[in-house]
């Protein structure tokens, strides 16, 4: 049997060999040299074949040519020596084109498709090529799915790019500040909506607790029974729905999580999540309907733009680095502000956009893109405005990088982007503290601290309940406060929220990104970065507050506690605000 199994390959190398060795002989009349006599012999007595040196009658051994082109029956082999020659080569590159294809994957088991919505069609074609495999690798073991075809075709499909625009009435709708009747409008318009479409839960669905059965299968999961888990993930997957109510659309997307775990292919399916494009305009109409629908990121930005203004002072020239600008959404109203409050106060306000890089070919299209967006911003205000983007890892930015001037005023901003920087958990010296550290040093003078109000533990089942716990209050929240059948809320859950928890849940190690952590943790690591937090101004909490209380449902609150503008739903903390600067010496 293992004699079989190496027989063809070896017989098609020592037919190659011999096929060229041929060809030089037909060419040379037959006139070999004797060291060619040498190199040939060996093979000859690997095969256990006499070797005959001035035969006529010798032929290449083949396992792929049904007939020898070079036998007497060859219809080349009385014709010219240049047609010989083409019909040599038409033959070998067919040869090595068969060869060749034997490396190359069928188009049916390409892993992902990269058109589908939905993360349970990216399981299902995984689950095909493990399939497939199986079938077409009989005789060897395959213990799990093709990862080298998966990891290639991430990494090498290129993403599409096509222009986007900059600045339309959408963006000026969403971004722009146009006083309480506007916003209280917007919100009372979702509410009428809400109203009309009454979101109910589903009585046949109701005795189903979807909570429990994702408890247990994280459980199997993580004791290997991959029986009993795949039995609790079918059963899961009868009564979760993107479309269905809060906890079906949870189910949903922890499902998914927890089946890309146990397929072993948790980083290439975050990895195609991330690969999705949504267009600039879906991203902003998803935003514009978060903010109607909760305060929580509305009040974040009111926060931090009034903190900033506070700051600013009578200073002329204003340096803002923004650590995670994601999309930017956060900079055009506090442009207005300036505009409205500051006019002809500014000589130069300066952004230093810094984001992580993104997948593909242009890894710093995003914060270049803010920047042009921005400056459209400043122009039309009539703010003198300078912009520079780094998409970089954050750890690996240095002093010089960010260019700062002596004679401006330095403000650092970061919003709930730090929790994608590593901790102590991946190794003793902490990117996360290199950052605190690198803020410390430039001397800003606030430093605006937003964060996720969660932990995570190390241990798969401890977290997986600490994510289910943190998820379910936004998933809930959409629920009360969005219609099921709004495509926007769909692309919030299914696409951001889902994108988190896929990282979270199937992930391990460094491709483990999503790292929170408590107010009360990030109060003490700034505190020995040698920061010292900075009392709330009662005029901007006062603000804040009436936001929340004059526009929206009187389950989301708004609380200080030690120096921290905390936020929430139902009573849960779900942000973190602080006000910080570098304590002195």
């Amino acid at each position: 049997m293992a004699e079989d199994q190496y027989s063809d390959p070896i017989l098609d190398y020592i037919s190659r060999i011999l096929l060229e060795e041929e060809v030089d002989e037909n060419f040379n009349g037959n006139q070999q040299a004797p060291d060619l006599h040498d190199i040939e012999k060996p093979f000859y007595d690997i095969l256990e074949q006499k070797y005959s040196p001035n035969s006529p009658e010798k032929q290449p051994i083949s396992t792929h040519l049904e007939t020898n082109p070079y036998s007497a029956d060859s219809p080349s082999i009385n014709s010219s020596p240049e047609s010989r020659i083409e019909s040599l080569s038409s033959l070998e590159f067919q040869r090595g084109l068969e060869e060749g294809m034997k490396f190359l994957p069928i188009i049916d088991k390409l892993a992902l498709d990269l058109q589908a919505n939905k993360i349970e069609n990216d399981i299902s074609s995984i689950n095909l090529i493990e399939e497939e495999e199986r079938r077409g690798n009989k005789g060897k073991k395959n213990s799990g799915m093709n990862m080298d075809l998966l990891e290639g075709k991430n990494r090498k499909l290129p993403m599409l790019y096509y222009e986007e625009p900059i600045r339309d009435d959408t963006f000026d709708q969403a971004l722009l500040y146009h006083g309480e009747n506007y916003e209280r409008e917007e919100i009372s318009s979702l509410n009428e909506t809400m109203r009309s479409k009454a979101n109910r839960r589903d009585d046949k669905e109701s005795h189903i607790d979807l909570w429990d059965l994702l408890v247990s299968c994280a459980n199997s999961i993580a004791i290997n029974d991959h029986k009993i888990a795949c039995s609790h993930i079918k059963e899961i997957r009868k009564h979760a729905s993107p479309n269905g109510d809060g906890t079906q659309r949870l189910a949903f997307a922890f499902v998914n999580a927890l089946e890309a775990r146990l397929a072993g292919c948790g980083s290439e399916a975050y990895r195609h999540l991330v690969s999705k494009r949504t267009s600039i305009t879906d991203t902003l109409k998803s935003y514009h309907l978060y903010i109607k629908a909760s305060p929580l990121l509305r009040v974040s930005y009111c926060f931090a733009n009034n903190c900033i203004l506070h700051a600013m002072n009578k200073s002329s020239k204003i340096h803002i680095i923004d650590l995670g600008i994601d999309f930017g959404f956060q900079w055009p109203s506090l442009i207005q502000s300036i505009a409205n409050n500051r006019k002809g106060e500014i000589s130069k306000l300066r952004f230093t956009g810094v984001g992580f890089p993104q997948m593909g070919f242009r890894p710093a299209e995003r914060v270049e893109e803010n920047g042009r967006r921005l400056k459209n911003y400043a122009e039309s205000f009539n703010v003198p405005f300078e912009y520079q983007g780094i998409a970089s890892k954050w750890e690996e930015i240095r002093i010089e990088d960010l260019k700062i001037e002596k004679d401006e005023l330095l403000i650092v901003n970061s919003m709930y982007q730090f929790r994608r920087v590593k901790d102590e958990t991946f190794g003793l010296d902490s990117p996360r503290n290199h950052v605190l550290n690198l803020i410390r040093r430039i001397n800003p003078r606030i430093f605006i601290h937003g964060v996720f109000n969660a932990t995570y533990s190390p241990f798969f089942v401890t977290r997986f309940r600490q994510v289910l716990l943190h998820y379910s209050s936004v998933f809930d929240m959409l629920d009360t406060r969005v219609p099921r059948d709004n495509k926007y809320r769909e692309l919030i859950e299914q696409g951001i929220l889902a994108r988190d928890i896929m990282n979270i849940v199937a992930c391990e190690g460094s491709e483990w990104i999503y790292t929170p952590e408590t107010y009360k943790q990030w109060h003490v690591r700034n505190l020995r970065a040698g920061f010292e937090p900075v009392p709330i101004e009662p005029d901007i909490l006062k603000v804040c507050k009436e936001k929340v209380r004059n526009f929206y449902d009187n389950r989301f609150f708004i609380e200080e506690d030690g120096n921290w503008l905390l936020s929430g739903w139902r009573g849960r903390v779900n942000y973190g605000l602080s006000v910080w600067k570098p304590k002195l010496e």
